[in-house]
């Protein structure tokens, strides 16, 4: 008898983690920065995809459902590997993998959120750390605070709860242009 109720408050415990209310945390952006090399050349061959960004007259909810249910098919749809064993060389970003590294898993879950309806300019590419390692994962970017869409992790996070020390961000006003992080804030930007 127990044993149903601790499953039933682990599932309540895990939805009220994700509730819009609690994630109003985004990330806090400066200066602009450096390209990312793989970003360079994914803009070479996908200029439409690196513009200005038309601003929205307001961020969208989280829509947390479709954000979940995207993040875990892109996880389950690529196979990780290096740029190095799937195209030959150090660095290629593609939204159209079947194997691929962390920013294949990003831009792959980029063009479906577009698809279902999200602005480009709330769709940042975003880059750290986690622990030692460089890392690039989805930031989605909405009223309620910014999300992390990760092929680390099935759960979407809060960035305020993401296990990643975060460097730099996709301008939301041209995605082919890059700011650095200076911090998270409680404040819409």
């Amino acid at each position: 008898m127990n044993m149903p109720l601790f499953l039933l408050a682990a599932l309540v415990a895990s939805l009220l983690d994700l509730t819009p209310s609690s994630a109003s945390t985004w990330l806090k952006t400066g200066t602009e920065t450096t390209r990312p090399y793989g970003h360079v050349e994914y803009c070479t061959r996908n200029a439409s995809d690196c513009r200005n960004q038309t601003s929205s007259t307001g961020l969208p909810a989280a829509r947390l459902n479709l954000l979940r249910s995207i993040n875990n098919a892109v996880n389950k749809a690529i196979k990780p590997a290096s740029d190095k064993a799937v195209f030959g060389r150090k660095e290629f970003w593609t939204a159209k993998a079947r194997s691929g590294d962390c920013e294949d898993f990003a831009l792959a879950k980029r063009a479906r959120l577009l698809r279902n309806g999200f602005n480009s300019s709330q769709l940042l590419l975003t880059m750290g750390y986690r622990g030692n390692e460089a890392h690039t994962v989805l930031v989605v970017r909405t009223r309620d605070g910014d999300y992390v869409l990760d092929n680390l992790e099935d759960k979407v996070q809060p960035v305020r709860a993401a296990r990643m020390s975060f460097r730099k961000i996709q301008s939301p006003a041209h995605s082919g242009r890059w700011l650095k992080i200076t911090g998270k804030t409680g404040k819409t930007p």
